[in-house]
């Protein structure tokens, strides 16, 4: 097997090259249907550049090929979604509970599910402005979180189709999706609203509030057996969600992988690709699970024999996803590793109860999500990941305007600094601001020289 380092987009290239014709022709999307060329998701690097992807030509790679299959599924989601309506299947908008709800949607029959928000990537991805400039011209400028790219391409209608049912989740969420919501719905997009109540950790009545949960979860059900016109099946329920457990097993086993005490067996951008895939399954559960299943293979493998990257000795905890991946790039050009993170999205990492009833169980299930308690609910596990991964510090990836950023990034900072834990806390920048983006690099190259004289301090 080939010693694990980080490419170049050209080696990128290269590495697919070496791919035998015959798993590009047997890696494919929706196996439930007849088999079709369009179906297969395994393309060239630079397919993915011709579709906009500008940024890819910048960012570093893993060189195997469960990390390149990753990356084809990943880029394919857009494609998928429109494959999936052509082929006559539902296709459902799901926005703000961030993997929450998905599990009911996808116990549907011929169904996907897609997330507007996780579109606030995407102007970093294609170097672009567009959509940002398309939700400016609605009102939605930069005194908003970068999810306002979504209301862009709401108004654009080139990005995803038109959804059968959109699902909007509001109150103890982001704000800043909350607008986009209440912006589309100008546009004549259809929403049926979700609501989260605030959890009052510690002190709250917990029976009460899962029975809310369990009755917004009946209504959803109601709102989906009417866009499908299909009957909600507990039997069907049950056996989608032993596949929604599997994954995030599957991706809080390969977390742990992330930590093992020799290098680091995968890139940080992967990483965040795979943890994502429990928000939609990039709209396909079933490939979902092979995908991830033949990364976790990859990174046991390296684990268990030691192998990694090398050079990559300060261990990093992230909190809050980077819209620009080019910052976790960054940090592993100066000897970081990300060993473990907080992205949000907590309420995608409990097994849910396949014993209980359904509404009862992702009730139960949802109240674990990040945003819906207080600040010191995602202290916790901010705190919780250092220490369970040994990390030697901290990176906050904030972003300007964004609801939760400053109300919950002080605490954090705070909280970790009374522990003795070194923080670096800094807001993205949109892309085409390079000067405040090089401020940013310095920062974070200021940050692992210290962490480096930390270490050594210790170790001497």
């Amino acid at each position: 097997m080939t010693e694990p380092r980080q490419i170049d987009f050209r080696q990128w290239h290269r590495l697919f090259q070496q791919v035998p014709d015959r798993l590009v022709e047997e890696i494919r999307y929706y196996r439930h249907l007849p088999q079709a060329e369009w179906s297969q998701y395994l393309f060239p690097p630079s397919t993915h550049v011709v579709y906009g992807n500008r940024l890819l030509r910048k960012l570093k790679f893993d060189n195997s090929q469960a990390a390149l299959r990753l990356w084809g599924f990943v880029m394919s989601e857009g494609e998928r979604i429109y494959r999936a309506r052509q082929a006559g299947m539902k296709v459902i908008a799901v926005m703000g509970d961030l993997g929450a709800v998905t599990p009911l949607v996808y116990s549907f029959p011929n169904i996907v599910a897609f997330y507007p928000d996780c579109l606030w990537w995407t102007p970093f991805l294609m170097e672009s402005r567009e959509l940002f400039d398309e939700a400016g011209q609605l009102g939605l400028g930069e005194d908003c979180c970068f999810v306002r790219a979504s209301l862009g391409a709401f108004s654009r209608k080139a990005y995803f189709p038109k959804p059968d049912l959109c699902v909007g989740t509001v109150g103890a969420t982001c704000d800043d999706m909350a607008t986009v919501m209440s912006e589309a719905e100008q546009l004549g997009v259809d929403i049926h609203y979700f609501e989260l109540p605030h959890r009052h950790d510690g002190d709250t009545d917990k029976t009460a509030l899962s029975g809310y949960l369990e009755n917004q979860y009946q209504e959803l059900c109601r709102r989906l057996e009417q866009a499908t016109g299909e009957t909600f099946s507990p039997d069907r329920f049950r056996e989608t969600v032993q596949k929604v457990n599997r994954m995030r097993s599957l991706i809080a086993e390969i977390k742990d992988l992330s930590g093992a005490p020799a290098a680091s067996p995968m890139g940080a951008v992967e990483m965040m690709n795979m943890e994502f895939a429990a928000l939609s399954y990039y709209g396909d559960l079933d490939e979902c699970l092979a995908v991830l299943t033949e990364f976790r293979d990859l990174m046991k493998f390296r684990a268990n024999s030691g192998q990694g990257y090398q050079n990559q000795d300060l261990r990093l905890v992230w909190v809050t996803p980077p819209a620009d991946p080019l910052l976790m790039n960054y940090i592993e050009e100066l000897g970081g590793r990300v060993v473990g993170s907080e992205y949000l999205i907590h309420q995608t990492t409990p097994i849910i109860d396949t014993k209980k009833d359904p509404f009862e169980a992702l009730a139960e299930a949802h109240l674990k999500a990040t945003l819906m308690g207080s600040s010191a609910y995602r202290v916790n596990l901010v705190i919780e990941q250092v220490e369970r991964t040994h990390a030697d510090g901290v990176i906050i990836s904030g972003v300007f305007g964004s609801s939760h950023c400053p109300y919950e990034t002080a605490p954090i900072i705070s909280a970790l600094r009374q522990k003795g834990i070194p923080v670096l806390s800094f807001d993205v920048v949109a892309p085409g601001k390079r000067r405040l983006q090089s401020q940013i690099f310095n920062r974070m190259e200021a940050f692992s020289e210290s962490l480096k004289a930390r270490k050594k301090r210790r170790a001497g």
